[in-house]
């Protein structure tokens, strides 16, 4: 996939490191050749932190991404309860398309079993109808038997901003078994093996314009 071409990136997830874990490595080569990336989580997760911690998640997220050079919004939507927030996703991805106006959108994976996941893929391929690129990246532990990667983008020379993106989840160290840096450098070497490359990060794409 040619980054190149693409001046402004827009990346969006369900919940903090949704994104890192997905396509960290993919938006900091698209920021190094002068792309302008934002990123938008939907939910800051509070209801996951204990008493007095619940701006935890979302600061993580915004020292991602720093991490990464992008712009960064952390919105409130509740954790696991997308489904019944539909329409207000809708109406956050039409002021997305409108004030930010990407060439190219990643998203989670429309099949994703996690019911956030797949409502902010849905809501993504619903809303950016134009000639938006639309790809969907795969969330380590959440991803679907069937996500078959045909789009690969060469990390090699990312990957150590991605892991240290995902560094600033302390959080996710300390609760998640699958969180840790074997495991992303695992997933980057074996879809780095499908596409022909060292690392790589894998895409399904919805719909591409060259």
């Amino acid at each position: 996939m040619d980054l190149g071409r693409h001046r402004i990136v827009l990346a969006v997830g369900a919940h903090p490191d949704d994104i890192e874990l997905g396509c960290a490595g993919t938006l900091a080569l698209a920021q190094s050749k002068g792309a302008e990336v934002h990123e938008i989580t939907f939910s800051a997760c509070t209801d996951e932190a204990p008493p007095g911690r619940e701006g935890e998640r979302r600061d993580e997220a915004l020292r991602a991404s720093g991490v990464l050079g992008t712009k960064a919004r952390v919105l409130d939507f509740p954790n696991r309860r997308f489904p019944e927030h539909r329409d207000e996703i809708m109406e956050e991805m039409a002021r997305l398309q409108e004030g930010i106006r990407p060439t190219i959108v990643l998203t989670p994976f429309l099949e994703d079993p996690h019911q956030d996941h797949s409502a902010v893929a849905q809501a993504t391929i619903r809303t950016f109808r134009r000639n938006e690129t639309i790809v969907q990246y795969e969330i380590l532990r959440y991803g679907s038997h069937t996500f078959t990667p045909n789009v690969f983008v060469d990390i090699t020379g990312t990957l150590d901003r991605k892991i240290a993106a995902l560094r600033e989840y302390r959080t996710q160290f300390e609760r998640r078994a699958y969180f840790d840096e074997e495991s992303f450098r695992s997933l980057a070497r074996t879809r780095g093996a499908q596409g022909g490359l060292r690392y790589a990060e894998g895409f399904v794409a919805y719909k591409i314009y060259w």
